[in-house]
C-alpha cells in the first residue's frame, strides 16, 4: 500500500476526533437529538428503498441472445482454495454461452494467488468443455484481489470480464442474461444476483441468507429501476474492459474493489446495471468470527473509498440521486453502528447514574418527539416485514424466523465496525494492510453442493437451495 497523502492522516485524524467527542457529548450530556436525527434519516433512507424495490419486483423473463456474442473471459481469483476450485470450475464449465455452431464464447482463466495448498495444481486437472489456463500470480505482486485481477486483465483475451469467487455457482444462464445488458451505450459493468449455500444451519448462515435473499436483492432492485446507485458485490460481476481500462483499471489500495470501481464507473459518466435474473451462489460464512472479520475487512473497505473518492463523487458526473445514495450507503456503515454504540453507551451511563442516585433526582434526555423517533422505527419494520414478505413468498412463520435470524445476525456491527475503524487507522500511518481472506469449504464431510436449477428463475432457485438443504443435514 501506498504512503498515505497529508490529507488523508488529517481527513481521518478530524473523522475519528468528531466521532469520538459525538459519543462522549451524547454520553455525558444526556442529549439525544444528533443521535436520533441520525436514526430517523437511515430509517427512512432504508424504508425508501426497500419500499422501492419491492414496486419494482418483476418476474424474470427468457435469456435474450443477442445476434453476436462478445468473447468473455471468465476470471476467477483463488487462493488457497483447493477445497472448492474444482467444483467451482465445473459449474462455471456448464455456462450455456455458445455460437450458432456449439462453440463456447468464453474462457476461463484460474488466477492461483500464491496458493500453498495445491489449488493451481488441482485447477489444472479438471476437464472442461471450454479453454482453462491456470496462471501463478508473480511474488512479488501487492497483495489483494484487486491486484490479482490486474494480473488476469493483462492474460484475458476477452472485451468483457466476468469476475466468480472461487466458491461461486453460476447458473447456466448468467452470462446471456447480463451480458446483453452490457452491450447497451453506456454500460461499463452488470452486477448479477447473489445467493447462498450453506455448510451448516447456524443463525449466522441464517441471517445472512436473509439478507442476501431479501434486502440486498430489493436495496440493489430499487437502485436500478430507479437510477440510483448500483453497487457491485465482487461475485458475479460483468465488466466492460475498455470502461475499466478508461477509469484506471483495478484499485490495488482497495479491501472493496468492486465498490471502489463502481464509484470510479459513476463518477466518470458509466453506468452500473442490475441483473437480478443473472444468479450466482457462493458459500456463507459458517462462524461468528468469520463474520467478523469479512464485514469489518467490507467495513474499512468503505472507508476507504468514503476518504480516497469523496472529491471524485463531489464533483463527479453523477445525478443528484446518486450522489444522495452513495453518501448515504458510505456514510451508514459507520454513522449507524456509531449512533447504535452511543445509545448504548447511554443507558449503560444512566443505569449506573440510577444506582447511585434515584432516577426522579436524574433531569430526562434532550430528545426529540416520541411521536417522530417511535414512527420512524414502525415504518422501517413495516417496509423490512413487506420485503421479506413479497420476497420469499413464505408462510408467516418462516418469514418471522427469518426476521428474527436477521435481527440476531444484525448485531455484527458493534464489533466488526469498531475493528475496521482500527484497522484502518493503522494502516493509513503504517501503510501496511491486513486482508482476512474467508475461508470456503473447510467443514469435514461437507462438500460443496451440485445446485440444480430450471428455467423459470424464482422456482429454479428455491429448488436449488431445497435440493441441498435435503442433501445436508
Amino acid at each position: 500500500m501506498k504512503q498515505p497523502r497529508p490529507w488523508t492522516l488529517v481527513g481521518l485524524a478530524v473523522a475519528l476526533v468528531a466521532w469520538a467527542a459525538a459519543v462522549a457529548y451524547t454520553v455525558r450530556s444526556r442529549d439525544l437529538v444528533a443521535l436520533q436525527v441520525a436514526f430517523v434519516v437511515y430509517s427512512a433512507y432504508g424504508a425508501a428503498l426497500q419500499l422501492l424495490g419491492v414496486m419494482g419486483s418483476r418476474r424474470p423473463g427468457q435469456p435474450q441472445q443477442p445476434h453476436r456474442l462478445p468473447f468473455v473471459s471468465v476470471l476467477v481469483p483463488a487462493r488457497d482454495e483447493a477445497a472448492v476450485i474444482q467444483d467451482t470450475l465445473r459449474s462455471i464449465g456448464q455456462l450455456r454461452y455458445h455460437d450458432g455452431q456449439g462453440r463456447p464464447r468464453f474462457e476461463v482463466v484460474v488466477l492461483d494467488d500464491r496458493s500453498r495448498d495445491g489449488t493451481g495444481e488441482r485447477a489444472a486437472r479438471v476437464d472442461l468443455p471450454v479453454p482453462v489456463r491456470v496462471v501463478r500470480v508473480p511474488e512479488g505482486a501487492p497483495p489483494g484481489k484487486a491486484a490479482v485481477l490486474n494480473v488476469g486483465t493483462e492474460v484475458a483475451g476477452g472485451q468483457v470480464l466476468a469476475v466468480f469467487d472461487a466458491d461461486a455457482r453460476p447458473e447456466p444462464d448468467f452470462l446471456l442474461r447480463a451480458v446483453p445488458l452490457l452491450l447497451h451505450p453506456g454500460v461499463a459493468a452488470v452486477q448479477g444476483r447473489r445467493r447462498l449455500y450453506h455448510r451448516s444451519g447456524s443463525v449466522v448462515a441464517t441471517g445472512q441468507e436473509h439478507e442476501f435473499h431479501v434486502y440486498q436483492t430489493v436495496m440493489q432492485r430499487a437502485r436500478e429501476r430507479f437510477g440510483a446507485h448500483v453497487l457491485l458485490g465482487g461475485n458475479g460481476m460483468v465488466v466492460n474492459r475498455f470502461a475499466l481500462e478508461a477509469v484506471g483499471g483495478w484499485n490495488p489500495g482497495a479491501l472493496t474493489e468492486d465498490i471502489d470501481l463502481a464509484i470510479r464507473f459513476h463518477a466518470a459518466g458509466w453506468r452500473v446495471r442490475y441483473c437480478e435474473e443473472a444468479v450466482v451462489w457462493e458459500e456463507s460464512v459458517p462462524s461468528w468470527s468469520a463474520l467478523v472479520r469479512q464485514r469489518a475487512r467490507w467495513c474499512e473497505g468503505v472507508l476507504r473509498a468514503l476518504v480516497q473518492h469523496a472529491p471524485r463523487v463531489a464533483r463527479g458526473h453523477m445525478s443528484g440521486l446518486q450522489k444522495l445514495d452513495l453518501l448515504l450507503f458510505l456514510t451508514g456503515s459507520v454513522v449507524i453502528p456509531g449512533a447504535v454504540f452511543a445509545s448504548y453507551a447511554y443507558g449503560v451511563a444512566a443505569f449506573l447514574r440510577g444506582v447511585l442516585l434515584p432516577y426522579y433526582l436524574l433531569p430526562l434526555p434532550r430528545a426529540l418527539p416520541e411521536p417522530l423517533t417511535v414512527g420512524a422505527f414502525a415504518v422501517l419494520a413495516a417496509a423490512l416485514v413487506l420485503s421479506a414478505v413479497v420476497e420469499l413468498r413464505a408462510r408467516m412463520w418462516k418469514v418471522l424466523a427469518g426476521l428474527v435470524a436477521y435481527g440476531a445476525f444484525t448485531v455484527h456491527p458493534l464489533v466488526s465496525t469498531p475493528l475496521a475503524l482500527v484497522n484502518y487507522t493503522r494502516s493509513v500511518f503504517t501503510g501496511r494492510s491486513c486482508w482476512w481472506k474467508t475461508d470456503h469449504g473447510s467443514a469435514p464431510g461437507t462438500p460443496p453442493p451440485q445446485l440444480a436449477w430450471e428455467q423459470d428463475g424464482r422456482v429454479g432457485e428455491w429448488l436449488a437451495l431445497n435440493l441441498y438443504r435435503r442433501a445436508v443435514p
